[in-house]
């Protein structure tokens, strides 16, 4: 059965009529929902619409949130964390993007609906883990984009594992906060946070990249850099690619790995510029625009792009610079029809 948004009007996810179609193909999106447990598109959505679909903690989203991100993206994970809540153990699942991508805006929301709907359920940023300003300071020491945070080895590593290994043996989680909006922008640990979810999800920007896909010479990306990357910036790579590896036991623990895939890279300018301009209207604080040139070149350039567009995620989101999903499903149902393409 085929998603039938136009016959059904009582189910269609489009509240308002002169918002673009979906553009996501509907079949991988159906394999997906299968996948989740549902064979029946249709009463996937009776069951969401039922509990508000489009309007469910619509409060949360940012103004002008598109539609299809709650029901491409949103309520799909929403059901993919109601399956783990069934399991008989704690569930922990991530969230992977480049920043800005909406990786936040998504996490806010998920906790907002579990709350109503009382799931204990828990979503953090990997972000969280930063050093304190000290030790953060001196692992960032010296990187050629001039950043204060964000690479990779900006993470104490052990407090994850130590953390989770807490929560899944007495079922309490206690994480610390980071706020990056202090130390005029460079950020610093704020406190802490006890929650007791059953399931946890994490969001980070290079979540689940995998070294067996890193490549520390150029890529074809990397020949469209402006400028160039420089001798200290491919000296660098080798930092970030031995910092990788100490992530790989992190990345193991998890269930399951959304990620929600940016088709050109450069559109995490336009995301970052909008990120810090609402920081700059909510905290009156953010980055200068060298600062913002250097963070941006980072994300560009310290990882191969071709890594984080190869990381091992279960599902796949892509989105074009103006965050419209363009593609959703399973990544194996995704590279299957890339291969027969190629075959045929």
């Amino acid at each position: 059965m085929v998603l039938d948004y136009q016959q059904n009007r009582s189910l269609t996810p489009w509240s308002n009529p002169v918002e673009p179609q979906i553009k996501f193909p509907t079949k991988p999106f159906e394999q997906l929902l299968i996948k989740l447990g549902w064979s029946d598109p249709q009463a996937w959505l009776s069951h969401w619409n039922k509990r508000g679909g489009i309007s469910l903690k619509d409060g949360h989203w940012p103004p002008g949130t598109r539609s299809d991100w709650i029901w491409g993206l949103g309520l799909p994970f929403l059901t993919l964390l109601e399956g783990c809540l069934g399991n008989s153990g704690k569930s922990l699942v991530g969230i992977s993007g480049l920043p800005g991508c909406g990786k936040t805006s998504l996490g806010f929301w998920l906790e907002a609906v579990a709350q109503e709907l009382d799931w204990p359920i828990a979503v953090i940023s990997l972000d969280d883990f930063y050093w304190p300003s000290p030790e953060l300071d001196r692992r960032m020491d010296g990187n050629p984009w001039g950043v204060p945070r964000a690479l990779p080895g900006s993470h104490d590593l052990d407090l994850i594992n130590l953390s989770l290994d807490r929560w899944i043996e007495s079922g309490r989680l206690h994480t610390p906060k980071f706020d990056k909006a202090l130390r005029g922008g460079r950020g610093d640990r704020c406190g802490w946070r006890l929650s007791e979810p059953k399931v946890l999800v994490i969001e980070g920007w290079f979540l689940g990249c995998s070294l067996s896909k890193f490549e520390p010479k150029e890529s074809c990306f990397d020949e469209l850099l402006i400028p160039p990357l420089n001798s200290s910036e491919l000296d660098y790579r080798q930092i970030v690619q031995d910092a990788l590896k100490s992530y790989r036991l992190i990345w193991e623990r998890f269930e399951s790995i959304w990620q929600l895939r940016a088709l050109e890279p450069t559109s995490t300018r336009l995301w970052k510029a909008e990120q810090e301009s609402s920081m700059q209207r909510d905290r009156g604080i953010c980055l200068d625009s060298q600062a913002f040139e250097g963070f941006v070149r980072m994300i560009l350039a310290a990882i191969p792009q071709g890594c984080l567009q190869a990381i091992q995620a279960d599902v796949v989101v892509d989105l074009n610079p103006s965050r419209q999903l363009i593609w959703v499903g399973q990544k194996d149902c995704q590279l299957s029809a890339s291969s027969e393409s190629a075959i045929g």
